[in-house]
């Protein structure tokens, strides 16, 4: 036992965090009881976690008190200055990280490095978080803090004390040995579980696959025994599947039909039967009843970044998700091949199309129509969020109606119309909340379970956001059955992941959606069972899409498979892990495997070989999936060029080149007079570049220009460039140009460059 007087100064410090661990556990508490109520075995964990936070904290501190005492023999007023400034940042950091558990009901993790700073910041200025509310909370604390730890001091130091401090330690090592899954969000200190997971994060080195073996490939392709593989150098490249399973269904349309894809934020699949004992989705179910509905349905992802890519393209998840690569590998879509095929391809947004880099990949596909919240009537009503009056964008309802006023201005071409929805998503503002209060809570009334009555108070705000989206779709459906195009038209309506502020019921229903085909051809209405994800809509719908004028692809990279088949699913959870996969009834989640029975109701089991070849059969999966992805052997040249009707005009690549010329040409000059348009997809990493330009020109036989343009390589040492440039021809002899100009003639480098330039036949 230490019996030093410094031993008791250094107790004031440790008393003084206990006060703080107390006063934050009371704050988070009361902040949860007044606005969910009293949750089941809330306080009961809430009253553990605090044992737990004087555990952990005490062990904590017994460590670092050779610290203090080494520092308090040079200064021991600054070792008290600095030990409680660190509590003090500490508290703040906490203070911080309950507002975001009090507004998504979920522990702040890792997912942090899942986002760029600009989506984050996004994030938090469209929330509905006070930020002068948090400010105050912040400042009393403190002040709080310091009050107590002013009465701390004055308390003696028994030895008892010291001996009940010490004490402490071996229960903290005792708990190093309990199963985290005897924790529940309640439980965990919250700041404590975001340093842990930041650790692990760190720590654990994240391999991304750039290079794989024959067997690799054997291997990937052996989890497909239904696909024709044809290639190893593009492991995902197999005979296109002709069969249309889909077509079954449907009576003939007159001409190319339109397709309308709706990706609901938030759409849970049990939101579509009754939730908790409410019907929160009317209009939605009755159209379930019309239509083609897989209940067994699941997205890739437990946020949004998954769905555009997995249902449109089928594609590999990348490194943090594809639409987030740095550099966009060659890759089909609907919106691509349709847009290539005569179709009008759109894509209709109430948010900035910026996030999840939307625009990028939509670009990068060729898009005609870009909508988002820059390009609203100004007769729609903006949405503005946050104190600092952030403009978030515009509701479903506003969505809806104005695409509807958009599409009319687009001619007579067949269409392709994608949406994402955003009123049941942060920060869930919709009009006349006052309106859907009440009905939540008339419908509330007549539910006989209390405890489902108090889950839906509890979860008033999101689950409302339904309601309202609900009401919106009924008005867009009724106002699109009296257009001219209604009965040409073919409507796809899943959800992007279940909505996060809303417990799920277990992990794998983290991913369960509903997915909803309708159109008024349709001959009847059917309910599938089959498992199936986003990834198996493209190979379906391009198959029933051939007897319309969509040109046969006789090789496919589509990861997915049919929609009427049994299929396995690798899942990428909110930090970008790729740790979860369905297959034959069982699930493996992380290190834990589960039987999946009706329900989708998980029972965990101990069966190791099972386990052990599900693990198997995920890590060939994934490595694959980014080995394609970061590597660009998704499908080759001649097999893209083919499905979109492109020419390859010509070809600019290096592994390294390093130069301070003034002018240094990308395309030196290619005639491109029997082009419609000319795209060039050009990327490399550059060190030492700022003040360089890329100037991409049209000019004619005499060299005048017919358009011109250029931007910046970047603005720090070291960058990685993705640009999709999409050019139209002008008229007569058309000659295309691109260059790095460099004013100052400073010394650059550029390293994996390669500019691939097509043309559009006329």
């Amino acid at each position: 036992m230490i019996s030093e007087e410094r031993t008791g100064k250094y107790l004031n410090i440790v008393l003084g965090l206990w006060a703080m661990m107390l006063m934050m556990r009371v704050y988070e508490t009361c902040a949860l009881l007044v606005t969910f109520g009293n949750v089941e075995g809330l306080l009961l964990s809430e009253a553990a976690g605090l044992t737990m936070d004087i555990i952990v904290g005490n062990a904590v501190m017994f460590i670092l008190y050779p610290l203090w005492r080494w520092m308090a023999r040079h200064a021991e007023k600054a070792a008290n200055t600095v030990f409680l400034a660190v509590l003090t940042i500490l508290m703040v950091i906490h203070v911080a990280v309950l507002q975001y558990f009090f507004n998504q009901h979920k522990l702040l993790d890792a997912l942090l490095f899942g986002y760029s700073f600009e989506e984050m910041f996004f994030t938090v200025t469209t929330t509905n978080v006070s930020i002068w509310g948090t400010l105050i909370t912040i400042m009393i604390a403190i002040a709080l803090f310091f009050t107590s730890y002013h009465f701390i001091k004055k308390i003696r130091k028994t030895r008892v004390l010291q001996i009940v401090v010490v004490a402490m330690l071996p229960l903290a090592i005792a708990l190093c040995f309990v199963p985290t899954t005897i924790y529940n969000e309640y439980t965990w200190n919250k700041s404590f579980y975001l340093y842990k997971e930041i650790f692990k994060y760190k720590t654990t080195e994240k391999q991304f696959c750039h290079e794989i073996t024959k067997e690799d490939v054997a291997d990937f392709q052996a989890l497909y025994p239904e696909k024709k593989f044809v290639s190893e150098e593009y492991p995902l490249l197999h005979e296109f599947d002709t069969q249309d399973s889909l077509g079954y269904y449907f009576d003939e349309f007159d001409g190319k039909p339109n397709v309308v894809i709706l990706l609901v934020e938030g759409l849970s699949d049990d939101f579509v039967h009754d939730y908790h004992g409410l019907n929160l989705m009317p209009n939605l179910r009755k159209l379930i009843d019309e239509s083609l509905y897989w209940d067994h349905c699941f997205t890739l992802g437990e946020r949004s970044f998954a769905v555009v890519p997995s249902l449109l393209g089928s594609l590999p998840y990348g490194k943090i998700g594809f639409t987030l690569l740095e550099r966009l590998p060659r890759h089909l879509t609907l919106t691509s091949v349709f847009e290539a095929n005569g179709y009008q391809t759109d894509f209709f947004y109430g948010q900035g199309s910026w996030f999840h880099n939307k625009k990028t990949f939509f670009n990068k596909n060729n898009i005609d129509l870009i909508f988002d919240n820059q390009k609203y009537s100004d007769e729609y009503q903006k949405i503005i969020v946050g104190e600092k009056k952030y403009f978030w964008g515009y509701d479903d309802r506003c969505l809806l109606e104005q695409s509807l006023k958009v599409i009319d201005t687009l001619g007579d071409n067949p269409r392709l119309d994608v949406y994402f929805t955003g009123s049941t998503h942060s920060p869930f503002v919709i009009p006349e909340p006052e309106k859907y209060d009440k009905r939540l809570a008339a419908l509330s009334e007549a539910v006989e379970k209390s405890s489902d009555r108090k889950f839906v108070k509890y979860f008033n705000d999101y689950l409302r956001t339904l309601l309202f989206f609900d009401d919106a779709l009924g008005e867009y459906l009724e106002k699109y059955s009296q257009r001219a195009d209604f009965q040409n038209t073919i409507f796809v309506i899943t959800g992007d992941h279940p909505m996060t502020e809303v417990p799920p019921g277990n992990t794998l229903k983290r991913y369960h959606v509903p997915f909803i085909v309708y159109s008024p051809k349709l001959k009847t209405a059917a309910r599938f069972e089959n498992t199936v994800s986003h990834l198996d809509f493209y190979e379906t719908m391009m198959a029933f899409m051939e007897k319309y004028g969509i040109e046969r692809q006789e090789v496919s990279a589509a990861l997915g498979g049919n929609m009427f088949d049994e299929n396995n699913i690798a899942f990428m959870d909110e930090p970008r892990n790729v740790n979860d996969f369905y297959a034959d009834g069982y699930y493996i989640s992380g290190e834990y495997l589960y039987k999946v029975y009706d329900g989708f109701n998980l029972k965990k089991i101990n069966d190791l070989e099972r386990y052990n070849e599900l693990r198997r059969r995920l890590d060939v999966f994934n490595k694959i999936s980014q080995y394609t992805s970061l590597e660009n052997y998704i499908i080759p040249i001649d097999d893209y060029c083919k499905a979109l009707k492109l020419n390859n005009v010509a070809y600019y690549g290096h592994e390294f080149m390093v130069s301070k010329a003034k002018y240094d040409d990308i395309i030196k000059s290619i005639d491109v007079t029997d082009y419609e348009y000319v795209t060039l997809d050009l990327s490399f990493d550059c060190k030492d570049a700022k003040g360089i330009s890329i100037v991409y020109q049209l000019v004619d036989e005499n060299g005048n220009r017919l358009t011109y343009n250029n931007f910046g390589v970047g603005d720090v040492d070291y960058y990685c460039l993705y640009k999709h440039i999409h050019v139209k021809k002008g008229e007569g002899k058309t000659y295309f140009q691109a260059y790095f100009y460099n004013p100052e003639e400073i010394v650059y480098q550029l390293f994996d460059v390669e500019g691939l330039l097509l043309g559009k036949i006329e």
